[in-house]
C-alpha cells in the first residue's frame, strides 16, 4: 500500500510539473515573438543610425547646407515610418504612410538645398522604406515604392 501511495504521489507531481512547464512555455512564447519583432525593429533602427552617422561624419569633412538638426529630423521621420508601417493594417494604409514619409523627406531635402539626400543616402533611405513595407507584404523587396513621390 505504501508503494502505491508513493507511486501515485510521484505520478501526480510529475504531471503537475509537466503542466507547469507547459504553462510557462505558453506564457513565454508571446515574449519570444515580441523579442523577434523587437530585434527586427532594432535592425532598422541600426540602419537609420548608420545613415545618420554617415551624414554627420560628412558634415565634419564638408560644409553642407544642412545641420545636425536636419539630420536628426531625417532620422526621426524614418523612425516614425518604421513604427507606423509596422502598425498599419492594410496595403492602402501602408502606401499612404510611404507617401507621407517620402513627401516629408522631400520637404526636408528641399529645405537643405537638396544636399541632405544624395545618391548614397537615397539608396539607404529607399531600402529602409521598401524593406519595412515588404515585411508587411505590401510590396516585393525589389519593388521601389518610393519612386512615385520621391524627388531625391
Amino acid at each position: 500500500m505504501k508503494i502505491e501511495i508513493t507511486t501515485f504521489v510521484l505520478a501526480f507531481l510529475f504531471v503537475a510539473l509537466s503542466c507547469e512547464m507547459k504553462k510557462n512555455d505558453s506564457i513565454s512564447s508571446p515574449g519570444k515573438i515580441e523579442s523577434k519583432k523587437s530585434t527586427m525593429m532594432q535592425k532598422e533602427e541600426d540602419n537609420i543610425s548608420i545613415l545618420k552617422n554617415s551624414m554627420l561624419e560628412y558634415m565634419e569633412i564638408a560644409n553642407p547646407s544642412y545641420t545636425k538638426i536636419d539630420v536628426e529630423e531625417c532620422a526621426k521621420i524614418l523612425n516614425n515610418y518604421v513604427s507606423e508601417i509596422s502598425n498599419s493594417g492594410s496595403k492602402d494604409e501602408g502606401m499612404e504612410i510611404v507617401k507621407i514619409t517620402v513627401e516629408k523627406l522631400n520637404k526636408l531635402n528641399e529645405k537643405c538645398d537638396f544636399e541632405l539626400i544624395e545618391t548614397s543616402e537615397r539608396e539607404q533611405i529607399a531600402e529602409i522604406i521598401i524593406l519595412e513595407s515588404s515585411k508587411k507584404g505590401y510590396n516585393k523587396p525589389e519593388e521601389d515604392i518610393t519612386e512615385a513621390w520621391r524627388e531625391w
